[in-house]
């Protein structure tokens, strides 16, 4: 019998080879058996061992289900559906755009603008130091970068826009999320711009955030030539300028909103931001105006120097002029927006701190209550003309504060008048309860400041009841101060991120007084 030709041995590569081969063919699938083994059949689509029969296909199927769910797996547990925590996350929704007959859709154009915005504030907030992260989230990202999608901001009014932007907010975990909507229904076309703002911090950012949430300080609408090619090129200013100084002041408010110890180090930063912001706007429009949101940019720059005049870290030697630089820059902000309330409170606390630091005897002559009173009122009358309660709060609590320094500066002036002071800690009384009703239970820096306000008020009148000898009406007044500075500091332990809560108002205020009241307590006579 002729010797049968011999065949060369395949290597495993080529077995393998082949076995995918006939996989794609739908022929016979044959596995590598190890030595010894027995009774194996391999037939069309199947695979015998021993008395066991298995379909090649399921088994096939099997394997890649098993890779595909474990992939499936694995991308749940890498990819995140919500912002990190511990970040300033912005969120930026896709913009759609409107036709003259009402239809609502993503378009080339809407697309881009939401893109470039995109961009460019995750291009200002990667610049920020390392002790200051940020995080931008955007769907034209990857999948490997984030599992959930933003879309658009979907309702038949602006309310209803503003209440499911919030709720997407609250899904996603970020602080702000920006959304807008391109009316094409008009030549040029108009983009209006909004944001939700989630303060997952109870508040703590109380007149900064807030200031954003009113878009329209930046000139929305803005009028857009279509189509568009490049936001960047010179065809678009309006659009590229708003865009820039957008991210310019997330950027500042970054800075300002930190918890980070060194606050003075963030103020500071903060401001050149914002500097940095007004001398973009002059450079591209040619002046800051309400129009291009001026008014808001020079409200910021005064609200920081205020801080920092504020800061204990600021040298004593640098404090009347970092008051003075914020006087003028919210007096510039009122004179571009006359109807700006909280820049209207925040100048009428530039005149009272002018007061404050005066000698006490002096102050009953400053000629700085009147502008100090006529900003509060200013800023009263323009919070409720746009039902803004927090601001309208506000200027009632810093009407109510100025009240009490009247009285107070009539307790210590010489010779003392107790009944002036009385008149003015009346009315302080009647403008802290027509804050009250305006703060929500959440508002803890509002809570705290007019918590102080009135352990402020109960201690003055404890002094005036210990000057007249009336030990037992000093006792209780004293004790009500005690109780409203402990309510200021609670109101900073349930958040105690807010710098400004805990600087300002605890560790200036709250916490040395109700030492003082308590010494005083022990101090005097048993009843």
């Amino acid at each position: 019998m002729p010797n049968q030709p011999s065949h060369p041995k395949t290597s495993q590569r080529q077995r393998l080879q082949q076995w995918f081969t006939r996989l794609r063919g739908g022929d016979v699938i044959v596995a590598n058996i190890g030595q010894g083994s027995s009774d194996i059949v391999v037939g069309k689509n199947i695979l015998k061992i021993g008395t066991l029969v298995v379909p090649a296909l399921p088994v096939v199927i099997a394997l890649i289900l098993a890779l595909a769910g474990g992939a499936a797996v694995a991308w749940m547990l890498l990819v995140p559906a919500s912002m990190p925590q511990g970040t300033f996350n912005v969120a930026i929704a896709e913009f759609s755009q409107i036709d003259s007959q009402g239809r609502e859709r993503i378009t080339p154009d809407s697309a881009l603008i939401s893109r470039t915005l995109f961009t460019t504030i995750q291009g200002e907030l990667q610049q920020l130091p390392a002790d200051y992260p940020a995080t931008v989230w955007h769907d034209s990202m990857g999948p490997l970068q984030k599992r959930v999608a933003i879309r658009t901001i979907e309702g038949a009014t602006p309310e209803a826009r503003a209440a499911a932007a919030c709720k997407q907010a609250n899904t996603l975990s970020a602080d702000m999320i920006v959304y807008g909507m391109l009316d094409a229904s008009s030549s040029p076309a108009l983009l209006r711009l909004a944001f939700c703002v989630r303060d997952t911090s109870r508040n703590r950012n109380m007149g900064n955030l807030d200031e954003l949430q009113s878009f329209d300080r930046l000139g929305s609408p803005l009028p857009i030539d279509l189509p568009l090619s490049d936001i960047q090129s010179s065809i678009n200013p309006v659009l590229r300028v708003r865009t820039t100084l957008l991210a310019k002041l997330i950027v500042g408010l970054r800075y300002e909103l930190s918890s980070s110890p060194a606050f003075q180090a963030s103020l500071r930063r903060a401001l050149a931001v914002f500097t940095d912001a007004r001398l973009y706007l002059e450079r591209e429009d040619g002046a800051a105006t309400r129009e291009n949101g001026g008014d808001l940019v020079y409200y910021f720059i005064g609200r920081e120097q205020y801080l920092l005049f504020q800061e204990t870290a600021t040298p004593q030697e640098n404090r009347a002029t970092t008051l003075e630089e914020a006087r003028h820059a919210l007096l510039r902000a009122t004179e571009l927006n006359p109807q700006y309330a909280r820049a209207w409170s925040a100048l009428g606390s530039v005149y009272y701190q002018r007061i404050q630091q005066l000698p006490r005897p002096e102050r009953h002559a400053s000629n700085d209550f009147p502008p100090a009173f006529a900003a509060y009122q200013e800023a009263l009358h323009s919070a409720q003309a746009s039902h803004d309660q927090p601001a309208e709060a506000e200027a009632w609590l810093t009407l109510a504060l100025t009240s009490w320094l009247q009285g107070d500066a009539a307790m210590f002036q010489i010779p003392a008048d107790p009944a002036a002071a009385e008149l003015a800690f009346s009315r302080a009384d009647q403008q802290i309860a027509a804050a009250t009703v305006h703060i929500q239970p959440a508002y803890n820096r509002l809570r705290g400041f007019a918590a102080m306000l009135q352990g402020l008020l109960a201690h003055d009148r404890a002094q005036i009841a210990l000057q007249s000898r009336n030990t037992a009406a000093a006792r209780a007044l004293f004790q009500q101060a005690q109780q409203h500075y402990n309510a200021c500091i609670a109101a900073g332990q349930a958040d105690p991120g807010d710098q400004f809560l805990q600087r300002q108002i605890i560790a200036v205020t709250c916490k040395p007084y109700a030492s003082s009241v308590a010494l005083t307590l022990q101090q005097l006579p048993s009843p």
